[in-house]
């Protein structure tokens, strides 16, 4: 699975380890929620690092498509709400498990 942060670049990881970030992936939809732009700041750096650590950088010369946009840790509430309404499929930016995803691909 491919993961983009805006303005960071790309990350590839497992979708197992992707499921390991959900906990920080519930605190960001907990901000928004609440309008708190500390607690998002936060949360989203958590997230942000949590992607470096597990994932693995992918080459800027590496052309391919991302599965999931991360919005960087200076976004507004604003901003992240209306990217989360956009991800219908999920119950915030990371899906809730891997039961639904694609395995051919």
């Amino acid at each position: 699975m491919i993961i983009r942060i805006m303005g960071l670049g790309q990350w590839s990881m497992e979708p197992d380890e992707l499921l390991s970030l959900n906990g920080i992936d519930e605190d960001v939809e907990k901000a928004v929620e609440d309008g708190d732009q500390e607690a998002l700041r936060s949360a989203l750096e958590r997230l942000v690092a949590g992607v470096q650590e597990v994932g693995t950088a992918v080459p800027d010369d590496v052309i391919v498509e991302s599965d999931l946009v991360l919005p960087d840790a200076d976004a507004t509430v604003a901003e992240v709400r209306g990217l989360l309404d956009s991800t219908q499929e999920f119950y915030g930016f990371l899906p809730d498990s891997t039961e639904d995803e694609d395995t051919t691909s």
